[in-house]
């Protein structure tokens, strides 16, 4: 099952048809159903020390600052001011089985986890005891990371191919006032999806034939194709909180949240293909570079490579409200709900493609032959007003916790995610040949709410040293296991925690926590382009696919809280 793919119809076309176009390397001209369903992702598992350690079981526990992004209500509980600052390490590394690597796959990365003060504003005597406010910021999601892999050469589809079908698709010609034009790219009229294999025809990847149609002219029907791909992700989203909390009779607590998140991400993409024929060159006696009749070509492609970036920019608002209720002093019971966050995103994306060919001196002379010079194409940049909004999932979360004495704390929390409420709001762009219902019906059809656990325990052997332990699960959030996404997404994580605090008198602490994270992705193909003849059509369907990837995403992350309480 494919999510998120391109569906066009080609009119131009004597025979009706209709296009899926997509993948990792085709799918990054707009916002992809992929991408919206991964920046709606969040962890609340960073924060402070103390709530990582106990894997963000914070529904319920409060009298921490992470409350703020988890149950505001839990504010309610300071009974003084408290300010604080949490650094964290982040390592991360990336693993493709069934393919080799060839660069690095690990990032290692500084960070805010979390920093902002709680200050008590009022203290009485009837039943509102204590009213808090706070503010500060919030790490959510981390997206550096890196990937990469080299597939071991066979005889495949290469990328060229799905790129003669993406321009089928979108009905681009050669020396069209609108379409492509040989002097460059400054006036061309190429919508931002068919740009690769605008780039592709740029530096002779394909080419169009006597009868206007598109193929890949330079590669041979027996070429043997090897390919790499990576992606280098840097950026995080983080959420600043403005927050009160309130303390009724040391039963009830209460509180809201108005949170403004930042999201910035920048991803830089590689695929290359390599070509060989037997020979290595396509020259060597007995192993020439054909055409599919047999005839062997004159000049002969030997590699390609495709790199693009796309960088995400914006914020969005939510609020927050909870309640925690203790019925005996050792229990407490807790529920938050929160908002979909309404983002604002600003996109810039640009492709640039550069090619290697092998042209012999004669169409008849294949033992002596030539390298031609490289063709690089120009720098394709999208920065027009690309603002991109959509709601992020509704949330709500039920916690509950038990403290025995002054020994112990033991802390569940459950939450409930409707990924399948992901909206697209207002677009002035959207992606060729789709519009906001199309983003709707994906959603609804293809995602679920997910069911997710948190539970986190703390230990005081001596009164100034606290030992925490937690374990989170982050269930799917895919109806079927196995949809393949345009891009990779997590489909469900795991993550053990630990940590130590130590209170440093009266008024000062330390808290160090480790958290270790791996994230299964959903799978995913690094291109397809095909094309499916209209039924009273006798043409067979043409199919150029990539094979099909899976990348486990695994993180460790260490922060250290500085606090002082006043």
């Amino acid at each position: 099952m494919v999510c998120g793919a391109l569906f066009l119809c080609g009119a131009a076309l004597a025979q009706p048809a209709s296009y899926a176009i997509g993948g990792q390397h085709f799918s990054n001209d707009a916002m992809t159903t992929a991408d919206l369903f991964s920046l709606s992702q969040q962890q609340f598992n960073f924060g402070t020390a103390r709530s990582m350690a106990m894997a963000g079981a914070f529904t319920s526990l409060g009298g921490d600052m992470a409350s703020m992004v988890i149950n505001p209500a839990g504010l309610g509980m300071y009974r003084s001011g408290e300010v604080a600052l949490t650094p964290m390490l982040s390592i991360s590394n990336s693993s493709t089985p069934g393919t080799g690597s060839f660069e690095s796959n690990s990032n290692t990365r500084f960070a805010m986890g979390n920093f902002g003060g709680v200050f008590n504003v009022y203290e009485g005597s009837g039943k509102l005891l204590s009213f808090n406010i706070g503010v500060g910021y919030t790490r959510l999601a981390d997206f550096n990371y890196n990937t990469s892999f080299s597939v071991p050469s066979a005889q495949r589809a290469s990328i060229a191919d799905a790129m003669s079908v993406m321009l089928e698709a979108g009905g681009v010609g050669i020396n069209d006032s609108d379409k492509i034009i040989q002097e460059g790219f400054t006036d061309w009229g190429v919508d931002p999806a068919f740009w690769p294999g605008v780039a592709a025809y740029k530096t002779y990847l394909v080419g169009m034939n006597d009868f206007g149609v598109w193929y890949p002219e330079e590669i041979g029907a027996n070429a043997m194709i090897e390919s790499g791909s990576s992606v280098r992700s840097r950026g995080s989203a983080g959420e600043f909180s403005l927050s009160i909390g309130g303390n009724i009779d040391n039963k009830l607590y209460f509180g809201v949240t108005f949170g403004v998140q930042s999201i910035y991400q920048k991803k830089s993409l590689y695929y290359g293909e390599a070509y060989s024929y037997g020979g290595g060159n396509g020259y060597d006696s007995g192993d020439m570079a054909v055409d599919a009749d047999g005839v062997p070509l004159t000049s002969v492609m030997q590699a390609m490579g495709m790199r693009q970036s796309v960088r995400l920019d914006g914020t969005g608002v939510n609020f927050k409200l909870g309640v925690i209720y203790r019925p005996t002093p050792a229990l407490r019971l807790g529920f938050a709900f929160h908002t979909p966050t309404l983002y604002a995103l600003e996109r810039r994306y640009d492709l640039a493609m550069s090619t290697v060919s092998l042209g012999a001196t004669s169409e008849t002379d294949f033992t002596t032959h030539e390298y031609t010079s490289d063709a690089v194409s120009d720098v394709l940049e999208d920065d027009g007003p690309n603002t991109w909004e959509f709601a992020s999932p509704t949330r709500m979360m039920f916690g509950a916790s038990y403290t025995f004495g002054p020994f112990a704390v033991l802390s569940v929390d459950y939450e409930r995610a409707w990924y399948n409420g992901i909206r697209v709001k207002g677009m002035p762009y959207l992606p060729y040949g789709a519009g906001e219902g199309d983003f709707k019906q994906d959603f609804k059809h293809y995602f679920k709410g997910s069911n997710n656990l948190r539970v986190g325990l703390e230990v005081r052997p001596v009164p100034s040293v606290a030992v925490r332990a937690g374990y989170g699960y982050v269930g799917s959030m895919l109806k079927e296991k196995g949809t393949i996404l345009s891009q990779p997404a997590t489909e469900e994580m795991n993550y053990l925690t630990a940590g130590l605090g130590f209170k440093l008198g009266r008024a000062c602490y330390i808290d160090l926590a480790y958290c270790y994270s791996k994230a299964e992705s959903t799978e995913y193909m690094l291109f397809y382009g095909n094309r499916y003849p209209d039924m009273v059509s006798s043409e067979p369907a043409e199919i150029y696919e990539s094979d099909r990837f899976k990348t486990d995403l695994t993180r460790h992350n260490i922060a250290l809280t500085f606090g002082v309480r006043f």
